[in-house]
C-alpha cells in the first residue's frame, strides 16, 4: 500500500467517523472504497463478504462479526440482515465510528435492506479519482 494515491475524500471519511456510529462508504467498483476504509485506521478490524466463510457468519450469526470494534465490514450488500445486527449493536452500545460499512450496492435503494440506520449513520458515496488527485496536486487534498 506504499503507492497509493492520496485521496481528497479521505478527510469526508474521517469527519463521518467523528459524528455517528455507522458511516457507509458506496461507490461504484474499483474506486477505491476499501482502500480507503482499511488505510483510515489500520489496526481496526477487518471482515470482507467476499469470503464464503465470512458471509457464511454474517447470514447465520451476523452479531459474532460486531463483537470486536471498530470495524470495517466490507462488501455489505451480500447480507442485508447484517444491517439489523448492526442497528441492535448500535443501540445496545452508541459510538461514534464504531462501524465502517461498504459496498458496491446503494443500500437504500435495495429491496432486501430491512433497516436503513436512520439516526445511526451517515451514507458518502466514493467518487472515481479526479484528474487532480491523479496528478497528486496539493490543492486537490
Amino acid at each position: 500500500m506504499d503507492n497509493l494515491k492520496p485521496r481528497w475524500f479521505y478527510q469526508n471519511l474521517r469527519s463521518a467517523l467523528r459524528v455517528l456510529p455507522v458511516s457507509v462508504l458506496t461507490g461504484a467498483r474499483q474506486t477505491g472504497k476499501t482502500t480507503l476504509a482499511r488505510l483510515i485506521e489500520p489496526s481496526r478490524a477487518y471482515f470482507t463478504l467476499d469470503e464464503i466463510d465470512v458471509l457464511d457468519q454474517a447470514q447465520r450469526n451476523p452479531d459474532s462479526l460486531l463483537a470486536t470494534r471498530p470495524v470495517v465490514l466490507d462488501e455489505v450488500q451480500r447480507a442485508p440482515q447484517l444491517l439489523l445486527a448492526v442497528k441492535r449493536a448500535v443501540d445496545e452500545r452508541r459510538r461514534a465510528g464504531d462501524f465502517i460499512l461498504t459496498g458496491s450496492a446503494n443500500l437504500l435503494l435495495m429491496e432486501k435492506v430491512a433497516d436503513t440506520l436512520a439516526g445511526r449513520a451517515i451514507y458518502l458515496e466514493l467518487p472515481p479519482f479526479c484528474p487532480t488527485e491523479w496528478q497528486e496536486r496539493p490543492d486537490a487534498l
